[in-house]
């Protein structure tokens, strides 16, 4: 996978470790702390450094050739020229430009924690064999809502993710899929815009959890699914 990419707005860093006191974690425990950024989180916002990393163990590569899993902090390009003033704690990029952390997208293929969802809403057995499916899961700053970052963001990374098809062997079919909540409009219009299929509505009942400010125990599900990488046989 690409280790930088650029779009006309924003920088994408692939972030492959994060740990203490480096500016990757810096990035990722300011979101994950984030009370709104994390509102739609399942692990809830982070009230401690611990609660970040224990977050990041589930999210960042490891070793197991069976797991994969792709993180891209997002950056927006600061323009100078309009008066706003430097954050001097951000790295230059392009010749010099400095940027402002906006959030994370992140792409992790499935596992035995994963949402068990019905045929119906996923791919039929027998293509799922020799497919690897993703979830996509994204945050973003309060400062970075309501300008196209979120659908620029993804958009970038899955064109990422087809340049590099040797990333996902042995797989030669890559499918992602999302879950959003039926109570968050903004991310249904993000599926949306970045050509994710509304595959249906799944009705989640179990264990509550703290979500959207309240315990939940029962949510309405959609489920969004697209091919990115299909394979050549």
């Amino acid at each position: 996978m690409d280790s930088v990419i650029v779009t006309s707005r924003l920088v994408l860093t692939l972030v492959t470790k994060a740990e203490r006191s480096s500016p990757e974690f810096e990035w990722l425990h300011e979101i994950r702390s984030d009370e709104k950024a994390s509102w739609w989180s399942i692990h809830g916002r982070s009230k401690s450094i611990e609660d970040t990393e224990k977050v990041l163990g589930g999210l960042l590569p490891k070793n197991d050739e069976n797991t994969y899993r792709v993180n891209y902090a997002v950056h927006k390009i600061l323009d100078t020229s309009s008066g706003h003033v430097e954050d001097e704690s951000q790295p230059p990029v392009l010749g010099g430009k400095r940027t402002e952390f906006l959030g994370l997208v992140a792409l992790v293929s499935l596992d035995a924690n994963s949402l068990a969802l019905p045929e119906d809403l996923t791919l039929p057995a027998s293509p799922a064999a020799s497919t690897l499916t993703v979830e996509i899961g994204y945050m973003f700053l309060p400062q970075g809502w309501g300008q196209g970052f979120a659908t620029e963001s993804i958009n970038a990374v899955f064109d990422a993710c087809r340049r590099a098809p040797s990333f996902w062997t042995p797989f030669s079919s890559l499918y992602v899929r999302a879950i959003v909540n039926d109570e968050n409009p903004a991310s249904l219009r993000v599926m949306e815009k970045t050509g994710m299929t509304n595959r249906g509505i799944y009705e989640w009942t179990g264990k509550p959890v703290f979500l959207a400010g309240r315990w939940q125990e029962h949510s309405r599900l959609h489920i969004f699914g697209r091919q990115l990488l299909e394979s050549q046989i």
